[in-house]
């Protein structure tokens, strides 16, 4: 039997005091161990970690896909471009490589452009590559365009121009 009648009927443990239970309300105020803290610790640091890493993770991929779509954008521009101007005047007037600064990357954008054998075909490509900071890239479009103008204009001594429905006959003579 407990000689001190205050602790009747608690539940005693070697090494652990308790607080009687009538004080308590039935409830044992044991607090965590040194042990306990540190693996809690522990736990925390590697889930914050954890946190920072894919949320840097998520912005460096954020930044590569904004580059790769300003070199889609100046790729489809100068695909563009050829389209308008024709790819045979393009090849003789235009510059085939250059470079532009956008944000904090450098666009280095350099276009192929050769003939097919049918027709009026071209095989245009444009490659862009760029360098930052965040890392390199490389994106390339490649298309056939066709340049009957042009075409039209080196035959025009031999087209009728006033009326092009009707049909190219020889002059009277």
């Amino acid at each position: 039997m407990d000689p001190n009648p205050m602790f009747a009927g608690s539940n005693r443990r070697a090494g652990h005091a308790e607080v009687p239970s009538c004080a308590t309300g039935g409830v044992s105020l044991r607090g965590m161990t040194l042990v306990e803290v540190l693996v809690a610790s522990i736990l925390l640091g590697v889930g914050v970690a954890g946190l920072i890493f894919a949320s840097t993770l998520g912005l460096r991929n954020q930044q590569r896909s904004g580059q790769r779509i300003a070199a889609l954008y100046l790729a489809e521009g100068k695909l563009a471009e050829i389209e308008v101007v024709g790819p045979r005047i393009w090849s003789l007037a235009e510059p085939s490589r250059g470079t532009e600064l956008r944000g904090d990357a450098s666009y280095e954008w350099s276009i192929r452009i050769e003939p097919m054998t049918e027709g009026e075909l071209f095989d245009v490509k444009v490659q862009v590559g760029w360098s930052s900071s965040g890392g390199s890239g490389r994106v390339e479009l490649e298309t056939l365009l066709n340049d009957y103008e042009a075409a039209a204009e080196r035959g025009s001594g031999q087209r009728n121009l006033e009326s092009p429905l009707e049909p190219n006959l020889p002059a009277a003579g």
